[in-house]
């Protein structure tokens, strides 16, 4: 065989070698890229919010207290009183009388019995005004932390919704004993914007608070983020169709978004709920 036959030889097995390697090396490599699900970096407005749990009370309310023989008990539960009426009597001369118009909604004396309650802490009679109600909050700490008056509420009972802010935060949070231990809160209100149809006294309510607004930011889906164990915070960017580890700042958080203030721009795709599996540098896909 001459020189020019084994020069033609070689030129073709070369030319089979490099389409083989395009053809099956290509796959291959397809092949061993993860697939991963992907989202853009955008300009999103973020509201942070606090969703918590509280119990409808009437927006006005007085307990009376007496002390003796009971002589006349003019009301009883459900009844509707105005302001001035008086709502019992003692043999002492003593009279119960109403300083709101309200429903009376408890009523623990008797006629011709000794009112003993204000011993226990007792009220003799409780009235409420139960036309406008509001909204009693129970904080924990992180939460208080958070929240300021004339805030932004949104109350959702059941399927209804109605808009309210916060308009009272007790001074100094109070300790109560429950059946697991003692428990510290801090008291705040909420009241209604709208009207209060059907809803009742005493109920528990959702309330979700808005306490931070942050318009027109960098923003990723709260799914890309990622804490390494320094709790740096960092997601996984998709470059050239691999994986590239980035370190980021945040601001506030949604439950769907995360503020971007430094690492990233708008444009830039970032790898959703990555396992362990996505490292730096790993060959990935998009689904």
């Amino acid at each position: 065989m001459n020189w020019k036959k084994i020069t033609g030889i070689v030129i073709v097995l070369a030319i089979i070698l490099f389409l083989a390697f395009n053809i099956f090396g290509g796959s291959n490599k397809e092949e061993n890229a993860l697939h991963v699900s992907a989202a853009k970096v955008s300009t999103e407005t973020i509201e942070k919010q606090l969703t918590t749990t509280g119990t409808l009370i009437p927006n006005d309310s007085q307990a009376l207290y007496g002390q003796d023989l009971v002589q006349t008990v003019n009301v009883t539960v459900g009844d509707q009183v105005k302001k001035d009426q008086i709502v019992a009597t003692y043999a002492s001369g003593l009279t119960l009388k109403s300083s709101i118009d309200g429903t009376v909604t408890a009523v623990n004396i008797k006629a011709n019995e000794t009112d003993t309650n204000a011993q226990s802490g007792k009220a003799s009679i409780e009235i409420a005004d139960l036309s406008t109600l509001k909204v009693e909050l129970s904080l924990s700490k992180s939460e208080a932390s958070d929240i300021q008056k004339e805030q932004a509420a949104i109350i959702t009972n059941d399927k209804t919704t109605f808009l309210g802010r916060v308009t009272e935060i007790d001074p100094i949070a109070t300790t109560s004993q429950e059946t697991t231990g003692s428990a510290t809160s801090l008291k705040a209100i909420v009241s209604f914007t709208d009207e209060t149809k059907g809803l009742f006294a005493g109920f528990d309510v959702d309330v979700a608070i808005t306490t931070a607004t942050a318009e027109n930011v960098t923003a990723i889906p709260i799914e890309a983020l990622q804490y390494d164990k320094n709790n740096q915070a960092f997601v996984y960017t998709i470059q050239k169709g691999k994986a590239k580890k980035v370190k980021i700042e945040i601001g506030i958080q949604s439950d769907t978004k995360v503020q971007i203030t430094k690492g990233l721009e708008k444009g830039s795709r970032v790898i959703l709920s990555p396992d362990s599996s996505i490292k730096n540098g790993k060959a990935v896909t998009t689904k």
